[in-house]
């Protein structure tokens, strides 16, 4: 196992409840709606930018695209990410394994979590959904990451909090980890396919990773 890829929201960033509260906040300052966690998860798939474009009117996007960044930038001076995943991307980069992301996030999105929380520096690559035609369960944004660090699927594995993530991991040829050790993450361990592993704690999973390298 040379690299090991990651999804994003609720995998090494515990950045869902960040996300539920923008949305949350933007569709009842927009739409006067409220939106519950589980309606907000179902919107997923397309970028933040290209979810707000297909709720709100056209003349209201420049303002709410704002306004959603603005709560959602704040947010992060609240709330910062389990020291359990920092220890764990430390280990892997100190073990020499490659490491990156594939997410639906749109690139502004990422790149505030990533810098507020000081996670670039573990990545060699991040793959957005801004970099891709057909997001996550496609496995384009995999396969893309895999050419940018030249690595084949058999010395990969992807790891994921999601279906989307199972299905587009295993399209990849990737070995799948499905991993519910966040206190937010979308499916809280029932996967649908099942992955090929299932980790529940972080430091389970570090040994297991550190022991296959």
């Amino acid at each position: 196992m040379r690299t090991i890829l990651f999804d994003f929201d609720g995998t090494v960033a515990d950045t869902l409840p960040l996300i539920f509260t923008a949305f949350r906040s933007t569709f009842q300052h927009y739409l006067q709606e409220h939106y519950t966690d589980e309606q907000i998860v179902a919107l997923f798939g397309p970028t933040e930018t290209e979810i707000l474009k297909n709720k709100l009117p056209d003349h209201e996007h420049d303002a709410a695209l704002t306004y959603f960044f603005d709560v959602y930038t704040g947010e992060h001076q609240r709330v910062q990410n389990p020291d359990g995943i920092v220890r764990m991307l430390e280990a892997f980069q100190t073990a020499g394994i490659k490491m990156g992301i594939v997410t639906g996030k749109g690139r502004k999105s990422a790149d505030i979590s990533l810098s507020a929380w000081g996670l670039e520096k573990y990545f060699d690559v991040v793959i957005t959904g801004d970099e891709v035609t057909q997001p996550k369960p496609h496995p384009e944004g995999i396969l893309a990451a895999l050419q940018q660090l030249g690595t084949t699927p058999e010395e990969a594995i992807f790891v994921g909090d999601s279906d989307a993530d199972v299905v587009a991991g295993r399209a990849a040829g990737l070995r799948t980890v499905g991993v519910d050790w966040l206190l937010v993450s979308q499916k809280a361990g029932s996967f649908d396919p099942a992955p090929d592993f299932l980790f529940t704690d972080v430091q389970d999973f570090t040994k297991w990773v550190l022991a296959h390298i």
